[in-house]
């Protein structure tokens, strides 16, 4: 199978990259490489790939040394190119997870997470229509559940209240699949990641803010006084939700060629607990500050995890990594990397 695969130097496409190279699959990777705060750990999963990042240039192919991959600076947004490199590569499937995330960024430029989330989204679309791709993956994010929404999260929640930019961002993507699947017969997925973290994890991700802090000795101010739940994802769990997609026949939903899955653990975890793990797992204490601030008003949930039954009765997802066990592999990634590969 030949897949592109969008955001591919970014978390989740670093770990789904590698497995479709494990499973013998032809990969080409893109990714704009444009944000200067992730651009340093950006190249250090694409080096761990084969890839020289010295090589890079824009819209330039750079073959990986190691595996069957091909990386491309490029950006989603740039219409003409994604065309033509899906035009001249014919793709069986297109996995897209390129995208700004974090609702707080949202509020500082929201025109940039339109643009990219939801136009960029389209500009994928539209070229795999164009291009007869057989299968098109969209990642969207627990985040589009709005106000309407509460935990256990489900599929058919009315996730059409979004607290956030970032939100509204990545529902008008998912109308945009679907739209693309009833009107073109485009054959669309769409994942509901729920707070994934692991090695080489985003850099303001909370997992990854939580133990800089707690490495730095910083204070972590934690709203609703602490009390927050969150779903937390292994990201083995999470790629091996997303390869049980990838590998079965399309879903046909009332006549459309779509589905929609939540991907997360399905197991509510209080955060100061998850917050305790990571402190065990880097050896140090951590500083905690707690704000009677309503995470409403800063348009997070009190309580967000997922109901999974769906993925699991349809695809035979079964996630394997509590938190307990995946923490100290997280920890041990962190403590090795900090202020070496990355820093924050």
């Amino acid at each position: 199978m030949k897949v592109l695969i969008t955001g591919a130097a970014g978390f989740i496409g670093y770990h789904t990259v590698n497995r479709l190279i494990n499973e013998g699959h032809t990969i080409v990777g893109i990714d704009n490489l444009c944000e200067p705060e992730t651009l340093t750990l950006k190249k250090a999963r694409l080096s761990q790939l084969g890839i020289n990042t010295s090589q890079l240039e824009y819209a330039k192919s750079v073959r990986s040394a190691i595996a069957v991959f091909d990386f491309i600076k490029l950006d989603i947004l740039d219409r003409e190119n994604i065309n033509k490199l899906c035009r001249e590569q014919n793709f069986d499937v297109i996995i897209h997870l390129a995208a700004l995330a974090g609702a707080q960024p949202s509020r500082e430029n929201p025109t940039a997470f339109f643009d990219v989330n939801t136009v960029g989204t389209q500009n994928m679309l539209e070229a795999a229509r164009l291009s007869g791709v057989r299968q098109f993956f969209f990642s969207s994010s627990a985040a589009v559940h709005g106000n309407l929404s509460h935990a256990p999260m489900k599929e058919d929640d009315d996730v059409d209240r979004p607290m956030s930019m970032y939100a509204a961002s990545k529902r008008a993507a998912e109308l945009l699949c679907y739209t693309y699947a009833r009107s073109f017969n485009l054959p669309v997925t769409i994942f509901r990641f729920f707070t994934a973290y692991g090695s080489w994890c985003r850099p303001n991700s909370g997992p990854m803010l939580i133990a800089r802090d707690i490495m730095e000795g910083n204070t972590i101010k934690l709203i609703n006084n602490g009390y927050l739940v969150r779903d937390f994802t292994y990201i083995d769990d999470v790629v091996d939700g997303m390869m049980f997609a990838i590998n079965s026949p399309v879903t046909i939903t009332a006549g459309v060629p779509y589905a929609l899955y939540n991907v997360g653990r399905s197991t509510p975890v209080p955060f100061l607990s998850f917050i305790q793990s990571i402190e065990a797992s880097l050896g140090r204490p951590a500083i905690i500050e707690h704000d009677a601030t309503d995470p409403f008003s800063v348009g997070e949930h009190i309580e967000m995890y997922a109901d999974t039954t769906k993925l699991e009765a349809e695809l035979a997802y079964s996630p394997v990594w509590d938190y307990e066990e995946a923490v100290p592999l997280f920890g041990q990634w962190f403590r090795e990397n900090y202020n070496v590969t990355f820093t924050i």
